[in-house]
């Protein structure tokens, strides 16, 4: 977070702090409904892998990721359609109000996406693998996020602050569903 902030000051002052401030808060809520699928997966997905039975563990792997697809990409039409709405929830600021709706816009275009990611580290837990687990769930935000976020406001200003968002998401869920692809055909066949 201190990178992000550092250049969120940097690149867009006060202003982009608080605007990321009124983003983070609706990303924690609006991600609530994919974060509670995903943790619901865990059970049922750990005690069909105890079971051994794989097809099951497949069959609930996709279901989880269909809908949880479905779900973000309900949240980002609602977020795309009453944005300004959303941010009204929180500040009567003009300036807040003029320059908010843009990059919430920017952060939240990845969210369709974000159950793949989260489903695909999920399933590390719930098969007790540890490492892979680990590594898909810091993917977006400590290796990815922290260097776009350090990265790309220098070549396009407050914008690559927002941009690091999607970029970050999009890439991390392109490595989970290579790394649980693979983990399914060597293992749940």
């Amino acid at each position: 977070m201190i990178v992000l902030n550092f250049s969120l000051f940097k690149y867009g002052g006060e202003i982009s702090i608080a605007i990321f401030g009124i983003i983070n808060r609706v990303l924690m809520f609006a991600y609530s409904p994919i974060l509670g699928i995903s943790q619901g997966f865990l059970p049922v997905a750990g005690f069909n892998i105890g079971a051994k039975k794989n097809n099951r563990v497949q069959q609930t792997i996709k279901k989880s990721i269909w809908f949880g697809t479905f779900v973000g990409t309900f949240i980002f039409i609602g977020i795309f359609l009453f944005k300004e709405d959303v941010i009204w929830i929180f500040t009567n600021d003009t300036t807040l109000l003029d320059k908010t709706p843009n990059a919430m816009f920017i952060v939240f275009l990845a969210t369709p996406i974000v159950a793949m990611q989260l489903i695909g580290s999920a399933y590390f837990q719930a098969a007790g693998k540890a490492l892979p687990a680990l590594f898909l769930t810091l993917l977006k935000q400590g290796i990815f996020l922290i260097p776009l976020a350090y990265l790309l406001p220098k070549y396009y200003g407050i914008e690559g602050v927002w941009w690091s968002f999607p970029i970050s998401d999009l890439l991390s869920t392109i490595i989970t569903v290579l790394v649980l692809k693979r983990e399914i055909d060597k293992n749940l066949k």
